[in-house]
């Protein structure tokens, strides 16, 4: 775009007059001539950067040059020295007018140039500043103390589903947890760095990367070691945003959790897979109501499962649906209540007995394996889904390789709150969150599919029967935090205090924090923690974890953590 557009004509209306003035100072010679004149240098500078055409430029010297001879003409200098060719001159301008003019072409020209970033030394294109960059490192010391009492071995059914299965007639035994064995001084990282890009008209783009062991939906925490190897990044988050009002968005892709929830159900560096709706409604200027929906699909069944299967199976894909309402009341500057109700609906998650499954025949499948949990950690009720025939050669002696699956659906009821205010003028946080799964049936462990030779508990040991089969579907937590949540300067701090309580069935395992009790469902106890912050951008954190099981078996674990985080 150049001044001589026509949305730019006061701007080269000025410019003329400017060159006006300094036809009165002087001589107006050949395009390519020296001059003394600043206004002149000006025209050739703006030629010279693109921003006039050279006919441009000649237009409006030539226009400052009629201007001026007209001047001269109204003015009776009739009896003036004739102009030589190639000079005009003109009558006295007041200096006050002068001065003024070029004030305006100034302040036109600058803006001009500012917002093409022409005339600004090292300025980035326009397109950088639609780029916000964030992220955040975190560097910890951690340490796994086992009561000697626990129980002495607990089949890892997680392990055993990820690299099963296992023949429970082989003679070895199974994967197994640690239950005694310290483990300290692990040191680990976790490093994120994220890109959110504003694409006008309301809608973004943001893209994360993201450290982690492996490619677990809950943890992006990578342990150190391993021969000094260089570590893995992941694809963290990858989404698209569009918000076609000031009260609601929508958004697809891979995202950072769209509920508003704690660690009790979804483990905070949980990201969910698929579409969701936020409504943000203000009510008055104290109160705000939200509502969010979403669809997320958890796993897609291979479309040409079992792979080496003449017939292929009906789709049995995965799907979470979540729907939430809530509010928030500010009733002053420092004190502030919110609370959401949620419904969150997993379908075709639990496992599903296979039809008679003949591998003594030499098939590698059974025709529900697919129903067995993409991920798991430890605490849900499981039960063996394939239904192997005995071979007859061997009816009492034959290969079982088994997976494991899911005993319940999960439609899981979820009521969280958290109140804000100020103790002696130093923050208080207070959350509490209740959880239920409503799907949750006590007889379901027994039905005719799974029975009591085929149900195993993820929290104990031995043979499970009716009468010492436990479980339940509630989960509960309390938390206090006196100080800054997330310190923001040197000096900032805080300390925390909460109890938490999950029944083995009360949510997916898979999903849920992974430092209390090492992750999964089945544990209770307290949780402390403190924060003090060292710099605007860096804290330092100590976390302990104090917790045991719900039912089954002893299994304590204290769980304690030192760290440096930093944000940028």
């Amino acid at each position: 775009m150049t001044i001589g557009k026509a949305r730019h004509r006061p701007a080269r209306a000025m410019l003329a007059a400017a060159i006006g003035l300094a036809i009165f100072a002087g001589s107006v010679h050949a395009q390519n001539a020296p001059s003394d004149n600043a206004t002149i240098n000006l025209v050739r500078l703006l030629v010279k950067r693109g921003v006039l055409t050279q006919s441009d430029a000649d237009g409006l010297v030539a226009q400052a040059a009629a201007e001026a001879a007209q001047a001269q003409k109204l003015a009776g200098t009739a009896n003036a020295a004739p102009a030589t060719p190639g000079q005009v001159r003109v009558t006295y301008v007041p200096e006050v007018v002068r001065n003024q003019i070029k004030d305006e072409l100034r302040q036109e020209v600058v803006a001009q140039a500012k917002q093409e970033h022409w005339a600004e030394p090292g300025k980035l294109p326009e397109w950088l500043d639609r780029i916000q960059w964030t992220g955040d490192m975190r560097v910890r010391d951690e340490f796994h103390y086992y009561d000697k009492g626990n129980v002495p071995t607990m089949v890892d059914f997680a392990q055993l589903n990820r690299t099963g299965p296992y023949d429970l007639n082989s003679g070895n035994l199974p994967p197994l947890l640690n239950t005694l064995q310290n483990r300290t001084n692990s040191l680990r990282i976790r490093a994120r760095l994220g890109v959110n890009v504003d694409l006008g008209q309301g809608v973004t783009a943001g893209i994360r990367i993201g450290t982690g062991n492996d490619n677990n939906p809950v943890s992006t925490t990578q342990t150190l070691g391993g021969g000094l190897a260089k570590k893995d990044l992941w694809l963290d988050q990858a989404w698209l945003a569009w918000k076609p009002t000031a009260w609601a968005q929508f958004i697809g892709g891979r995202m950072p959790n769209p509920f508003m929830s704690t660690d009790l159900l979804y483990s905070n560096d949980l990201n969910f897979d698929g579409v969701a709706g936020r409504f943000d409604v203000p009510v008055s200027d104290d109160v705000s109501t939200f509502a969010t929906v979403g669809m997320f699909p958890i796993e897609y069944q291979a479309d040409d499962f079992p792979s080496n299967g003449p017939a292929k199976d009906a789709s049995r894909d995965k799907w979470m649906t979540g729907a939430q309402i809530g509010g928030t009341w500010s009733f002053s500057e420092d004190t502030r209540w919110k609370l959401g109700l949620a419904y969150y609906r997993f379908d075709h998650m639990r496992g599903e007995l296979s039809s008679p499954c003949s591998i003594y025949l030499g098939v590698n499948y059974c025709d529900t394996d697919d129903t067995r949990s993409a991920f798991m950690q430890k605490g849900n009720s499981l039960f063996l889904i394939r239904n192997i025939v005995p071979d007859p050669a061997s009816p009492s002696r034959y290969a079982q390789p088994q997976f494991a699956g899911l005993v319940y659906d999960y439609h899981v009821a979820n009521a969280t709150t958290q109140f804000d205010t100020k103790v002696a003028d130093t923050p208080l946080r207070l959350e509490a969150d209740y959880l239920r799964n409503l799907a949750y049936h006590r007889r379901d462990a027994f039905r005719p599919d799974v029975g009591v030779n085929r149900l195993v508990n993820n929290f104990g040991a031995g043979d499970v029967s009716e009468a010492t089969y436990k479980s339940g579907p509630v989960g509960w937590m309390l938390r206090a935090t006196l100080g800054d949540v997330n310190p923001h300067a040197a000096g900032d701090w805080n300390v925390s205090l909460a109890y938490k309580y999950l029944q083995p069935d009360a949510v997916l395992d898979g999903l849920t924090d992974t430092d209390f009790h090492l992750g999964g469902t089945n544990a209770k106890g307290f949780i402390l923690g403190g924060s003090y912050g060292v710099s605007t951008y860096a804290w330092l954190t100590l976390h302990y974890f104090n917790a045991r099981e719900v039912f089954g078996p002893p299994l304590s674990i204290d769980v304690f953590q030192l760290e440096m985080n930093a944000r940028f």
